[in-house]
């Protein structure tokens, strides 16, 4: 079984409060471990500068550490380099999958090829220890660049605690944690780099933000250029219905949370090529409502309002859309305001179900729309703006 979007929006506020580098660091070797069944995990940090792979920190039930214990930072191994002889070096496992950002699966590390296994049979041999399964997963951050490598050893069965292949079911859990870790380790940085104290909580805001849309994004790869469409129309919605400053930028950083209860939807729903049948259609429905439980409880604004948009950006002005059958002015201004968006997006972009609609079909749907869909102001700004909205087509085509 995979883990459930619940978990993994845990997993994710866990990381965003941790302030301590050292322990951030520990906290993602030991979720990941927990969701694989791990017997040891290690971390890597990528140095951009020197391109090398740095180690930093081991975790094992069974390793023995040279700091004693069952966890500890590391930092005496020799840093694995991205080229030897200015070449890649695809021969070191890590480095490879930095170079390719492509998980790799081992069942057994001294039947594998390609791959130098050396360092780690010279380990087995000095302590005792065998290696046999392993997982190497790249830890991508919002910004699609690799900043470090989570490697797990030995998976192992929790009730016989025989060692076992990594079970593939979970394998996109680890990615999508791997893909948590790595923003927020990027946006720590960036934290520990400011020095007004109101500017380190906005950035923490943003870093949940951002591992949130990770979250919804990694199920539905078509999805990640779908959100900074959409939230740059949001933007431009609101600045032409004269939106205080302040509220336009919490559009802009809330809108990408509109679906991120999409992560609870099983994927023969969400990537189905065709149209869903009635049962099916109940099933994706949930996602609102799922979006807003998993923001619910924050004392953030800027999450009290990712909530609002991902609860009701598909309520209609006439009623007819879910989950609750909000009519008119009972349905938020930003839920409004992101319907326009996301149903523009949705009509000119291509899904697993359709090709893209041309725009002038998009702009006859909207017109259609008014009143019944949608907030008829909403619609007339959308078409007042519609140089800034075709520029921001243009720019944000395809995902880099």
């Amino acid at each position: 079984m995979t883990t459930n979007f619940k978990d993994l929006a845990r997993i994710g506020i866990a990381l965003s409060a941790e302030r301590n580098i050292n322990k951030l660091l520990e906290k993602i070797v030991d979720e990941a471990r927990k969701i694989t069944y791990a017997d040891g995990g290690t971390l890597y940090i990528l140095d951009q500068e020197q391109q090398h792979l740095q180690f930093r920190i081991l975790q094992s039930q069974s390793m023995k550490l040279r700091k004693g214990g069952t966890s500890g930072v590391e930092t005496g191994s020799p840093p694995v380099p991205l080229q030897v002889d200015g070449e890649p070096n695809h021969a070191n496992v890590s480095s490879h999958v930095v170079l390719t950002k492509q998980i790799v699966n081992i069942d057994n590390i001294y039947k594998a090829e390609g791959f130098d296994f050396s360092g780690a049979k010279s380990y087995d041999a000095s302590n005792g220890y065998r290696t046999k399964s392993m997982l190497v997963v790249p830890m991508t951050n919002h910004e699609e660049k690799v900043i470090g490598v989570l490697q797990l050893v030995n998976a192992t069965d929790p009730d016989t605690k025989d060692v076992m292949p990594f079970n593939p079911e979970r394998i996109d859990s680890v990615a999508s944690l791997a893909s948590q870790a790595a923003v927020s380790l990027t946006n720590r940085q960036l934290i520990e780099d400011l020095t007004d104290a109101k500017q380190r909580i906005e950035e923490a805001h943003l870093d949940t933000v951002q591992r949130l849309a990770i979250v919804a994004e990694y199920k539905d790869k078509d999805t990640a250029i779908h959100i900074k469409r959409m939230s740059r129309y949001c933007t431009v919605l609101a600045r032409g219905l004269h939106l205080p400053h302040q509220e336009v930028e919490i559009v802009l950083h809330a809108s990408p949370m509109h679906d991120v209860g999409k992560i609870g939807i099983p994927d023969a729903v969400l990537c189905k090529p065709g149209k869903l049948n009635d049962e099916e259609w109940v099933i994706m429905k949930q996602h609102t409502i799922m979006g807003a439980q998993i923001l619910s409880g924050s004392e953030s604004e800027l999450i009290k309002k990712g909530q609002i948009i991902a609860l009701s950006h598909h309520e209609k002005w006439d009623g007819s859309g879910y989950p609750n059958g909000l009519a008119k002015e009972d349905i938020p201004l930003l839920a409004r305001v992101c319907a326009v968006a996301d149903v523009f997006d949705a009509l000119t972009s291509k899904r697993p179900y359709k090709e893209p609609f041309p725009n002038e079909k998009a702009y006859e749907i909207l017109q259609e729309g008014r009143e019944k869909h949608f907030d008829n102001h909403i619609v007339d700004v959308f078409f007042a703006c519609l140089d800034e909205v075709l520029a921001i087509q243009e720019t944000f085509q395809y995902e880099s």
